[in-house]
Parts: structure tokens; sequence; C-alpha cells
């Protein structure tokens, strides 16, 4: 396989993502400047509370059929292990709403729960959708699938400016939520069926215990990871209402558009490790040790300077997108951006975890990690720091605490220890950071949003020259992305994808 295939992959991934999700904070501009920060609110509101159900359906699994489809098992099988997985969470899930509806009493058809209906309806059709999907990122099938989840996505929004437009109404925004999962389940079963000759075969005894055996130690840290990146909304909401959780989901969008940066990348640098790590031998392990470090670094390369733009650029992209009724969003959105930062060096070393199936080591850490985070927005939230910066302060410390461990197994692990680069990187992020808002403050007698421009370009070029003179492979990785750049070449990768290459 060419060196830079890997590369254009990651690259057709982020393009992907990077344009679903300008697609997705599209819908959310539309509905916060048609219904207002109260309707934001309750959308990012019900998206926590099933954010906190979707911890019942215990998704390690979709990690255990990443696993076994990259390691090479027969993916009709894997699609009717995972199914039938799914299917019965799913009918748990559903018995116990029902259940607790009929115990509770609760009134059913507000306009509330109209809308978490429509977004718990949206994430399980996204769950079954992603069983099919996951095959194509196994096999590293990236043109087809990219193809498919644009188009749902489109879809969506033309759905969603229809609704606007004709019956501009919270519940009938929040329907069409559902309907990028259900195209994308129906794209991809098609494109699978008729070109590969994949469909789904009955599960066997082996395969569900092969799935059990991998996402074992995910019944404990999956539930715990949704209940993290839900309840900071559902605290924010409660203690500080639903303009300041309005605040928080406008500052989460732009914070997930950028971390959305780094899951194609370490998508298939999972993948990868999987393989090498599928059979251990001294060769094996010195290539994914070399594998790491080089996609260690040219996320870093890739990540850090486009949050420092976001970082410089927080109050006009707010101001311009969302209006000026959202400005408070923008020291939310700067904490979470440092949160980004931290997490682009944290999160390639649980891969090599998860790759070398010692996930169980994360149990007592990740339990550990909840009481504490629970202790800091329990603290910032109502305190301190009230509503979204509280929440956004207590999200960069559960990714920071505690990163040292998780590098100290890998070492131990696989010989992967810390990156001896990572200060440089950090060191100029620290410095362009210092230097935009020196700028800022020369030049405070200059209008806004005027004085920014100049300021975030002196922040750019100090990053620049910073790492340039303490990264030394700095200009080959400028190379690097130029050559995955090339039109010629990207048009014949894309050509290829399409042939099925």
């Amino acid at each position: 396989m060419p060196p830079q295939d890997l590369g254009r992959k990651s690259l057709l991934l982020l393009g992907t993502t990077w344009f679903g999700s300008a697609l997705g904070m599209v819908v959310s501009i539309l509905i916060a400047r048609t219904l207002g920060p109260e309707a934001v609110g309750s959308i990012g509101y019900t998206i926590g509370l099933v954010g906190l159900l979707m911890a019942a359906l215990l998704p390690g699994f979709a990690q255990a059929h990443l696993k076994r489809l990259a390691e090479g098992q027969d993916p009709g099988r894997c699609l009717g292990t995972m199914l039938t997985v799914q299917l019965g969470l799913d009918l748990l899930l559903v018995i116990g709403l029902g259940l607790a509806w009929a115990v509770s009493g609760f009134a059913p058809w507000g306009p509330l729960v109209q809308v978490f209906l429509c977004m718990l309806g949206a994430q399980l059709a996204a769950g079954f959708a992603d069983i099919y999907l996951k095959i194509f990122i196994a096999r590293e099938w990236v043109v087809p699938y990219a193809l498919i989840l644009l188009a749902a996505r489109m879809a969506r929004l033309a759905a969603t400016l229809v609704v606007l437009a004709w019956a501009p109404r919270i519940t009938w925004v929040a329907a069409t939520f559902p309907i990028e999962g259900l195209l994308s389940l129906a794209g991809a079963a098609v494109v699978l069926a008729r070109r590969h000759g994949i469909g789904v075969r009955r599960p066997t005894r082996e395969s569900l215990r092969g799935y059990w055996r991998f996402a074992r130690p995910f019944l404990v840290t999956t539930p715990i990871a949704l209940f993290q990146d839900s309840i900071d909304r559902v605290a924010v909401g409660r203690w500080a209402g639903l303009t300041a959780a309005g605040y928080y989901h406008v500052a989460r969008a732009l914070w997930e558009a950028l971390s959305s940066v780094m899951g194609g990348p370490t998508t298939l640098l999972f993948t990868r490790l999987s393989q090498l790590y599928a059979t251990r031998s001294e060769a094996g392990d010195r290539e994914a040790r070399g594998l790491f470090e080089s996609g260690l670094d040219k996320l870093l390369f890739l990540v850090l300077p486009l949050g420092l733009g976001l970082w410089a650029g927080a109050e006009v992209a707010i101001g311009l997108l969302y209006g000026r009724a959202f400005l408070p969003a923008v020291w939310p959105l700067r904490l979470l951006v440092l949160a980004s930062v931290v997490a682009s060096i944290v999160n390639p070393y649980t891969l090599v975890v998860n790759a070398l199936e010692a996930t169980h080591r994360f149990i007592p850490v990740n339990v550990l990690r909840l009481i504490v985070y629970l202790a800091v927005l329990g603290l910032l939230v109502p305190g301190p720091l009230p509503g979204a910066p509280g929440a956004a302060l207590a999200r960069l410390v559960l990714i920071a605490f505690p990163a040292w461990v998780y590098m100290r197994w890998t070492r131990e692990l696989a010989g992967v220890g810390f990156y001896r680069l990572i200060p440089a990187y950090v060191m100029a992020f620290s410095l362009g950071i210092g230097v935009f808002h020196g700028i800022r403050a020369i030049l405070a007698l200059v209008p806004e949003p005027w004085a920014v421009f100049p300021a975030a370009l002196g922040g750019l070029a100090a990053y620049f020259i910073c790492l340039g003179w303490v990264h030394p492979r700095t200009g080959a990785n400028l190379r690097y992305a130029l050559s995955l750049l090339s039109p010629r070449a990207f048009q014949d990768f894309l050509r290829a994808g399409l042939r099925g290459a």
C-alpha cells in the first residue's frame, strides 16, 4: 500500500467529517436564528438526556465490531453478530422507557418530550447505520463511505430548510434529525450488498463470544464515557437555565467541529494498530511504534494550528454564525479548544491500549475520572464559573486527568512512551495565544472585529516560527501536507476508490 494512502484516506474522512459538521452547524445556525436561544437549549438539553440513555446500550460492542472487522473476520458474520446485539439492547431500552413512563404517569406528549423522542430515534438510527458503515472503515473503502454520509446529511439539511420555511416549530425541526441515520443505513446496506456481495449472516456462538470478550470492559467504561459526554449539557440546563444551555450548545458545536478533525485519522490508526497487534512480534511492534509516532506527529501538526485559529476567531465566528446574542459562548469555546489540544495528545495513547485488548485497565481509572468530573461540575457550574464557562473548564479537567497513566501503560505494553516532540507543539501553541492577546491589547482602540485579523495572523505566524525552530521535521510535514493536496494525485485516489480499489 502506498505510504500516502493512509494520509489521503484520513484527509478524505476529515473532509467528510468537516462537511458533515458544517451542515450540522448550518442546521444549528438556522434553528438559532429562526427560533432563538431557548429552542437551541431545548435541543441541547434533550441531546444530553438521550446521551445518558444511550449509555445503557453499551456501545463497547461497536468497538468490538470495528476490531473484529479490522482483524479480517467475515464481514457478513460480523454484521449478523452486531445486529443481533444491537437489536437486543434497543429492545431493552424501549421496554425500560415504556415501564418508566407507565410507572411515573408522566404526560407523554409535551413539546419537550416530542423533541426528546426525535433525538432518541436519531441516535438509534445512527447506531444501526454505524454497524454497516464500520465495514467501509475497516476495509478502508473511504470514498463510498464519504459519499453515503454526505448524501444523507444533505437530505437532512434539505428537510430542515423545508420545515423552517413552512412550519418553523421546534418539534417539526427535531423530526428531521433521524433522516440522516435512516438514509445512511439504507445506502450502506445497498452498496455492501450490490458492490461487494456482503449481506447479513447468522451469528455463531464463537462470534458472539469474540465480541463479548473485547466489549466486556466497555460495559463499564463506555456508559461512564457517554454519561460524562452528556451530563455537562444537563447540568448547565438544570443549574443555569435553557438560555445558558443554548450558549454551551453553541460552544460545544464549534468545539466538536474542531474535535472531529481527530476522528478519521485516529480511527484509521486504530484499525492499522489492530492489524499489527493481532499477532504480536518484535518486527510488528517496531512497525507499530513507528506508525504511532508518525500518526501522532501529523495529528498534532494538523490540530494545533486549527485550534489556535478557532481560539483567535471565536468572537468573529460566533457573531457571524449565530449572532451577537450568543457572544457569551466565546470563553467557553476557548476553554474547549484547550480541551481539544489536550485530547489530540492523550487520545492516541488510549488507542494503543484498546488495540492491544487491554481495555480492562481503564475501568478503575474511569470510575475515578467520573467522580472527579462530577465534583468539578458541581463546584463550578452553579458556583464561581456559572453555566457554560464552568462546564467547559470541567471538560478540560476531565480530558487531562490522568493522562500520564495511559502513557505509562503503553510504554509497559508496547514500548510506546511519551512522544518527545509534544513539548515543542505545546510551546508553539502557547506562544501563539500570547502573541494574539498581546496584539489585541495593543490594538484596543481599533473597532471590533477588525483588531482580530492582525492579531490572529500574528499569533499563527508566531506559532509556525516557533514550531519551525524547535521541531526538526516541520518542513517535512509541510511538504507531506502539500503532497496530499495535489489535485491530480487526489483525483486518481478518488477514482480508484470509486472503482473499489
